[in-house]
């Protein structure tokens, strides 16, 4: 019965230690806010680019560009910020979108050029969808997923 006990306390443990792994490295203690900033449709295809602020010391803005089928909510883009969806992640708010064709979309920084120091995530495509950059450094800064 105590050898039970244990293996059920161990058992429990292990569980929670990775939930709690999950939630980490997919925004579910993420206290940031999201919201959308401009969107942009071509047919069913919506561009969005979208802020994330943090009120806590280390915080800051962070724009970022996702391409989906649907309207985002401020949980869906949390979501898809901790995922591979990002197409495009800066710390400048300079980012604006347009299509040029229903699979060729153009990422633009309005203001001065953008470096590479302040990129994370410059993806060329989104599964059909081309992705173009003007104004925008081509040395990609990280092509996986945001930090």
């Amino acid at each position: 019965m105590r050898k039970t006990a244990t293996v059920a306390v161990v058992a429990c443990a292990a569980v929670s230690i990775a939930l709690g792994g999950y939630g980490l490295f997919y925004g579910y203690f993420d206290t940031g806010r999201f919201e959308v900033k401009d969107t942009q449709r071509s047919g069913s295809r919506i561009a969005v680019v979208a802020e994330r602020s943090d009120d806590s010391a280390l915080g800051g803005l962070t724009y970022f560009v996702l391409i989906g089928d649907h309207e985002f909510s401020p949980r869906d883009l949390k979501h898809a910020y901790y995922s591979d969806a990002v197409v495009f992640d800066a710390n400048t708010s300079c980012v604006s979108l347009r299509w040029e064709a229903p699979s060729r979309l153009v990422v633009t920084c309005d203001g001065p050029y953008l470096g590479p120091e302040h990129i994370s995530v410059e993806k060329p495509r989104s599964g059909d969808v081309a992705v173009s950059y003007a104004n925008i450094s081509p040395e990609t800064a990280q092509t996986i997923r945001p930090k």
